[in-house]
């Protein structure tokens, strides 16, 4: 921002009348307060005050390393690279797409910290204010922002009781995670004193506080209405006082103490005060409680939805009406004792108890704005008419700043998604969407003809508007195994059974669809080998053990005699944790990102058949020898059964199937994943070695 223009956008926090600049200064001529402008950071603070995970010492010596480096990047890598997670990614700001704003829009983050909501929200907006009171955390801002070319961005040092804002000046104040802390008077290390559980910020000498904690966050409510402009809209994200994590003894976010935030306050006030030597003074709220506190603030039109399981990387976004009949969704996507807590909490409580809360408040009781993805979806011609019956869910998404936000459209045809929506996290990472966007629409052209054109999503819309690049599809409704990464093979095997058998089906007809060309299948197979060592003694992958594998492979598939197989289209992920869903009228697949329309027909089948072995117990416990857990639990005689299904139906002679997991294995190993996509993640990819050792039948 030009220096001259601060007199324009800047007033005094106390009188709230205009300011003047001289001397690198902002003067107010009516209250003769003057405040410092240090680095294009004006800093509204009474006193020098300091919040932040890593000590003072730290923080400056990250900034000037980030700074005379011009890498911010390898900067918190290299300084704090225990909080460098905490920061980097723009998952934090997943919910920005459901904020009712447009391009244009002037943003307050309130209370910013390092940036993990105002670096990505810049790319979206006209203008973003990070307002913070410690003034090392905006200085790293500051620099990150610059070396990202991001230049809408003013960071502000300054409390949140009085901002040097005029009144009715943003569209969107964004308060995540910072209403709860502004009672909180005293400066703070949190790795002083966040060590696991059961422990809180001990202070060293008892503050005394004369004001009610509650009575604190009023005035801050107050003072963020004042700076929202007539139809703005306050974005408040707190946790839930009585989330169902908090009950059952998972430790209060901010005193680190279990059950002391559903306590009365005066019973928390003293515990704290014996334990902590501290005032209990992060107060968060139930729905209702936190909503009479909107009220009393001055807010209306106020909605509410519950996350799952934390706002700071919401998994689930949900609209609290719609919760209720999406537990079974919710559940889905969780594991070990989140899932036994969701299955117990009957359906009608779950909205109350969501462990996390955000809120939407506007400024005036007039019509709301769109949400940002509803204007996208309006300006393409997808959605039309009154918004009063749109509903938008954020669902599981991806972590990653390449990778995208998922999004779930309901309109007023009825209690199920109509779209599903895909918008990506970086407006400079758009090369996922443009990918898989052009793969369904292969795809859909190449199946056109085909019953399984159904079964596949249907492309709606890929694009960029008002810089926003998103993928619409028809939204398919089905469920997902119900094999998950905890699953023991002992207990599930007959369910695996049964859902391999129906994925094998599905697969050998899109396989059949597909066929591109006949291939002479042994001399086609060892220039395969010998391509792929090449490729891994380029990688430095191609070890003693390696080569000898390959070589004892090749020597195998020799003898195999002539005969021909298809080349064909291939999934690429085909798997039961994300991209195989259930439905009554057959399979339904999703997530084409890896797709090839012509490739070997190996790997699709061996994803879908070890990937749920890999991941399992009892392969961990076997110290990842596939071997060992292929003798028990009749998995031979499984793996007989279902690869006697796949030469049934599509020809592929039993001689060489023996051979799928070390072919799959060293197909995926030598695979170009592009940059957002770890190829470890996938699981036979980190079983390498081991299946490459492995066969299976016998050699008939």
């Amino acid at each position: 921002m030009n220096g001259n223009n601060y007199k324009n956008i800047f007033v005094c926090p106390e009188c709230k009348r205009d300011l003047s600049i001289d001397s690198g200064r902002l003067i107010c001529a009516y209250c003769s307060l003057d405040y410092s402008l240090i680095d294009g950071i004006p800093d509204f603070r009474k006193k020098d005050q300091y919040w932040c995970n890593v000590n003072r010492q730290k923080m400056q010596e990250l900034n000037k390393l980030a700074r005379s480096s011009g890498d911010w990047l390898g900067a918190a890598k290299r300084v704090v690279p225990e909080y460098a997670a905490h920061f980097i990614p723009f998952d934090r700001a997943d919910m920005q797409f459901l904020w009712p704003c447009t391009k244009d829009s002037r943003i307050l983050d309130a209370g910013s910290m390092w940036g993990g909501i105002s670096i990505p929200a810049a790319q979206f907006h006209g203008q973003v204010y990070a307002v913070d009171k410690t003034k090392e955390t905006l200085e790293f801002l500051n620099i990150r922002a610059k070396q990202m070319g991001l230049d809408n961005i003013q960071a502000v040092a300054s409390g949140l009781e009085k901002l040097p804002f005029p009144d009715n000046f943003f569209d969107l104040v964004v308060l995540s995670g910072v209403l709860e802390w502004v009672a909180f008077g005293e400066e703070l290390v949190l790795e002083k004193h966040w060590r696991r559980f059961g422990r809180g910020v001990k202070t060293g000498q008892r503050k005394r506080y004369a004001d009610n904690p509650k009575e604190v966050q009023l005035k801050v409510l107050q003072e963020m209405r004042r700076v929202i402009k007539p139809g703005g809209c306050l974005y408040l994200a707190i946790e839930n006082r009585v989330g169902y994590i908090y009950l059952v003894g998972y430790p209060d976010d901010h005193m680190n103490l279990p059950f002391i935030c559903f306590m009365p306050r005066a019973l928390a006030n003293l515990v704290t005060k014996i334990t902590l030597n501290c005032e209990y003074r992060t107060y968060v709220y139930t729905i209702p409680e936190c909503k009479t506190l909107l009220r009393r603030g001055g807010f209306a039109n106020i909605d509410f939805y519950g996350i799952f399981t934390h706002y700071i990387n919401p998994k689930e976004a949900i609209p609290l009406p719609m919760i209720e009949n999406l537990k079974g969704k919710i559940i889905s996507t969780k594991r070990g004792i989140n899932k036994i807590l969701l299955s117990l909490i009957p359906k009608k409580m779950l909205p109350w108890l969501s462990p996390s809360i955000v809120a939407f408040a506007t400024k005036g009781s007039g019509p709301k704005n769109d949400p940002r993805l509803v204007q996208l979806l309006k300006k393409e011609g997808l959605l039309n008419g009154s918004s009063s019956a749109i509903r938008l869910m954020k669902c599981d998404s991806r972590p990653g700043n390449e990778l995208t936000v998922n999004y779930w459209v309901y309109t007023d045809e009825g209690n199920k998604p109509k779209y599903f929506c895909k918008v990506c996290r970086s407006n400079k990472a758009t090369a996922v969407l443009r990918q898989e966007s052009e793969n369904i629409r292969i795809l859909n052209n190449l199946l056109k003809e085909s019953r399984l054109n159904s079964h596949i999503p249907k492309l709606l819309h890929y694009g960029t508007t008002d810089g926003i690049t998103f993928m619409v599809t028809e939204f398919i409704d089905a469920r997902k195994s119900s094999f998950n990464f905890n699953s023991r093979l002992k207990y599930k095997l007959k369910d695996l059974d049964t859902e391999i058998k129906e994925a094998i089906r599905f697969l050998a007809q899109f396989q059949k669809n597909t066929i591109t060309k006949q291939i002479e299948a042994v001399s086609y197979l060892v220039q395969f080998l010998e391509d792929k060592k090449m490729i891994l003694q380029k990688r430095g992958l191609l070890t003693e053990n390696v080569n000898a594998s390959i070589d004892k492979l090749k020597e195998e598939i020799k003898e195999l005699g002539e005969f021909t197989m298809p080349l064909c289209a291939q999934h690429g992920d085909y798997d039961f944790f994300y991209n195989i869903l259930f439905h009554e009228e057959g399979l339904r697949i999703t997530d084409f990102e890896h797709f090839e329309q012509q490739a070997l027909p190996f790997l699709d089948l061996a994803t879908l058949i070890f990937n749920p072995l890999v991941v399992s117990h009892e392969y961990k416990k076997s110290k990842r020898r596939m071997s060992k857990i292929l003798d028990k639990y009749e998995l031979r005689k499984f793996l007989n059964d279902w690869l006697s299904l796949y030469e049934q139906l599509t020809g592929m002679p039993r001689k060489l199937l023996r051979f799928l997991p070390a072919l799959a294995a060293l197909e995926q190993r030598t695979k170009d994943y592009p940059s957002w996509r770890d190829p470890l993640t996938f699981p036979i990819n980190a079983a390498f070695e081991d299946l490459l050792r492995v066969r299976i039948l016998d050699k008939r």
